[in-house]
């Protein structure tokens, strides 16, 4: 746009009555960009409370199967000799361990050689050339080899000793021959520099042998559990779901490891689902119950900058409250997950007595006068669940995991476990949040709120085109004037400078 020069004629001031014309040009153009705003603010209130949803699913999960209860705490009589713990789901209540044996490490046969001062890494050149021996087996060492080359030139001969640099030594050790698996067939060895072949004092060898510490063979543990008898490498022994650590023997006197359900484990599953339900409801309902202001907009731009930030926020925070108030998605998710815990569990092998949340210590906010502001929130009688999962676990665990293979949906529904039928209600619920606004995660998004947006923006850029021309127009016709004005006064100049000089 060039400059605009205006009113020289008229003295008018046409920018301000320009600009004043079109706010009433521009309020089509407000009302969109305020609708795209309550669009964003919709959008992005659904896919918060998408995550809370999620959040919620993920912790039933964690419930909703039995194999997830079977957790297992393991006792031994005697620690001293076996102590034990449940890595899995062990299928014994108690196993009869006795210990034959204990696993020992081999000891590698050794030597370490004292490398010269003046080198002071394994990647430095030795600087001597010469020859020396393992057991029989000749070593080339050229003056411009390091340490590094030695030790590969070592562990690729194949003769059941492996080195490595460490603290300035040269240490080599017998090791497994890496494709025989044998290991060195004496119990030591010897290193020695071939007499004649040059100076090996640098790596600490010369002509006379030095001999290795004593190999020491290693041995296997040998446990029978249960009448079995084990036979491995090391003195952690796993079998059947359990983890046995053996530390002494006790050969013809076995001792006995006893496992029983966890339950701490399983009242602090029951309760993290109870405490994250409880905080998905919180947030659903303030959000659905949220006063809305009328009168209250979302601001514009221009209309921030006039407030000042700390006013502009709180204007905002008025205009976005009530946003999902009373939504039909969230109110129907709801209420689905209350039918889900408080119908009643049946089928087959369901016990009437713990058919409910209720009967195992689990419900409604104590009554008192503001018990109907909880909203649904579920409390635990500890006392009750505990008594519960310590004397009918079984139940318990049904009432949550119970599995129903009927085709008919209203029965698979009330033999369904609770953390069945509210993970598959989540699903429903968040399918349908995430149709409406979309997903912050998904990289295609076609929900309706999106589209929304795209429209907005789409008619916004419209309408701003047309103001443009609008404007345009305006300016040429303030201009149009302006250019009479000053021809009109340019003419009665002339006649009156023509009349001054009669």
């Amino acid at each position: 746009m060039g400059i605009r020069i205006s009113g020289m004629a008229s003295g008018m001031d046409t920018e301000k009555i320009v600009k004043d014309l079109m706010k009433t040009q521009r309020e089509p153009l407000n009302r969109l960009t305020r609708q795209k705003y309550v669009n964003e603010w919709k959008r992005d209130a659904y896919r918060d409370l998408n995550t809370v949803l999620a959040d919620l699913q993920t912790s039933i999960n964690s419930i909703r199967y039995a194999a997830n209860f079977s957790k297992k705490i393991a006792t031994s009589e005697n620690d001293a000799i076996v102590s034990a713990k449940a890595t899995g789901s062990p299928k014994s209540s108690s196993y009869a361990i006795e210990v034959t044996q204990l696993a020992k490490a081999e000891m590698p046969a050794a030597v370490a050689l004292s490398i010269d001062p003046s080198i002071t890494s394994s990647g430095q050149e030795i600087g001597s050339a010469f020859k020396f021996t393992i057991e029989g087996t000749t070593i080339n060492v050229a003056a411009d080899d390091t340490i590094d080359k030695v030790i590969q030139s070592i562990n690729g001969a194949g003769i059941g000793v492996e080195a490595q640099y460490v603290d300035n030594k040269l240490v080599i050790k017998s090791a497994a021959n890496a494709s025989s698996g044998a290991i060195l067939g004496d119990n030591k060895f010897s290193v020695q520099v071939v007499a004649g072949s040059g100076d090996g004092s640098k790596l600490g060898m010369t002509t006379t042998p030095i001999d290795s510490s004593e190999r020491t063979a290693g041995q296997s543990a040998i446990v029978k559990i249960n009448g079995v008898t084990q036979t491995v490498t090391s003195n952690t022994v796993k079998y059947d779901g359990m983890e046995f650590t053996i530390k002494q023997t006790n050969q013809n006197n076995p001792i006995l490891v006893s496992t029983r359900a966890d339950e701490d484990a399983t009242f602090n599953s029951i309760k993290g689902f109870i405490d994250k339900y409880n905080a998905a409801i919180e947030v659903i309902n303030k959000k659905i119950s949220e006063p809305k202001y009328k009168g209250y907009k979302p601001l514009l731009d221009e209309e921030k900058e006039a407030l000042g930030e700390k006013t502009a926020e709180k204007m905002d925070g008025m205009a976005k409250s009530g946003i999902l108030l009373r939504d039909p998605i969230l109110t129907s998710a709801l209420n689905e997950m209350r039918r889900s815990i408080s119908t009643k569990l049946s089928g087959t092998g369901v016990n009437a007595s713990f058919d409910t949340l209720s009967e195992i210590g689990i419900g409604g906010a104590p009554a008192g006068k503001n018990a109907y502001l909880e909203n649904g929130k579920l409390y635990i009688d500890e006392t009750k669940l505990r008594d519960a999962i310590t004397n009918n676990g079984d139940d318990v665990i049904k009432l949550f995991t119970n599995f129903s293979s009927s085709t008919d949906k209203t029965v698979k529904y009330n033999e369904s476990g609770i953390a069945d039928r509210l993970f598959n209600n989540l699903s429903k619920a968040i399918k349908d949040v995430t149709k409406e606004a979309g997903s912050a995660t998904s990289v295609y998004d076609d929900s309706y709120l999106s589209r929304e947006i795209t429209r907005n923006d789409e008619d916004i850029a419209v309408w701003e085109d047309r103001l443009k021309v609008i404007e345009d127009r305006y300016y040429k016709q303030f201009a149009a004037m302006e250019s009479a004005m000053s021809k009109a006064q340019s003419q009665g100049q002339w006649f009156a400078n023509m009349l001054g000089q009669q």
